[in-house]
């Protein structure tokens, strides 16, 4: 089977050549243009079809990586028991140190940590100020659509003859806005 962009191509240079005054020629294009049209729409489902194995493929995956990281967080806390178990009996028994031919087990002192009672009272010199400055795009493509269909009527009011190019809003240098890629949607 030809590929589609193979297809694609065929079609463009057929749709180029049907604009003639020759009906013959007109309808044997037209007929070219339903063959590879059905070839293309065929090529159209295969491709749909592979989609739908990856997609089934993905979510397998998603699942695989579900299980795996229950996995994980369960294997996790078992280290995490084990772990405190020894801690807590070693406390019990006042053992500082256990040494094995493979390693060396030590009971150390826990960290200092500070515990803060009231937020609110701790002196300015001892605090840090966070602040999350971030554009807000929706505001953003807000305003420039707004400025866009404004000019767009003043621009269509000076083409009618309206001396009002004073009214056009200056595009802001500090953004725009841009179109992206086209998507397809399969139901």
């Amino acid at each position: 089977m030809t590929q589609l962009y193979a297809l694609t191509g065929k079609l463009a240079e057929l749709q180029a050549m049907a604009d003639t005054d020759d009906e013959g020629l007109k309808e044997a294009l037209q007929h070219a243009m339903d063959e590879i049209q059905g070839d293309f729409n065929d090529k159209a489902d295969n491709i749909v079809m592979l989609r739908r194995n990856i997609e089934s493929d993905v979510t397998a995956i998603d699942a695989e990586i579900e299980r795996l990281a229950e996995l994980k967080r369960i294997k996790s806390n078992s280290v995490a028991q084990i772990s405190d178990y020894l801690r807590r009996n070693m406390e019990a028994a006042d053992i500082k140190s256990i040494k094995r031919p493979l390693f060396t087990i030590t009971l150390a002192m826990g960290k200092e940590k500070v515990i803060v009672d009231n937020e609110d009272a701790v002196p300015d010199e001892l605090t840090t100020v966070k602040t999350n400055i971030a554009p807000d795009k929706n505001a953003i493509a807000a305003k420039l659509k707004e400025i866009r269909e404004h000019n767009e009527v003043v621009r269509k009011r000076v083409e009618a003859g309206e001396d009002v190019e004073h009214e056009l809003l200056p595009e802001p240098s500090w953004a725009h806005l841009e179109r992206g890629e086209s998507s397809i949607r399969i139901k």
